[in-house]
């Protein structure tokens, strides 16, 4: 077991918070070629920056997913992803509608969130990625459980 785990929050909210702090564009809604173009800069940077064992919420793939979203060519995302490869296994949560909530960033009803999840998902799959379902147990029992298989 790693004696300390660092993490990187999700860099598509991070974005979206900074676009409506300073009423930017950079959101799926208004421009989603600049938004993907955000994310990707600071998930790149992340990943860059990463030191030690860390876990990603989200990480590049995701980007994938969100071209294929909205439709827009993934010919850079696929050329980052080429130096930039996480460990083999990625824990994936899947779609619970119990706990699904919508806020500042997540605007998706849980039905649009689910199809956009399974984008993700298979963009992890395509790039040969290894998926770990997370249980659906309490917070505690998942910490747990993703503990457990990094320990591995």
């Amino acid at each position: 077991m790693p004696k300390a785990v660092s993490t990187i929050p999700e860099a598509a909210r991070r974005v979206l918070a900074e676009e409506r702090r300073t009423g930017g564009l950079a959101t799926g809604e208004q421009n989603p070629d600049l938004f993907v173009e955000r994310m990707l800069s600071l998930a790149s940077a992340d990943f860059d920056g990463a030191d030690g064992t860390t876990v990603f919420d989200r990480g590049l793939p995701d980007l994938l997913g969100f071209c294929a979203h909205y439709e827009l060519p993934k010919t850079v995302i696929v050329e980052a992803l080429k130096d930039r490869r996480y460990r083999r296994r990625v824990f994936f949560c899947p779609p619970w509608k119990e706990i699904y909530r919508k806020d500042d960033e997540r605007t998706l009803d849980f039905a649009g969130a689910a199809a956009f999840g399974e984008l993700i998902r298979r963009a992890y799959s395509d790039c040969g990625y290894d998926l770990i379902q997370v249980p659906r147990q309490s917070i505690e029992d998942r910490v747990q459980f993703i503990l457990d298989q990094m320990a591995r």
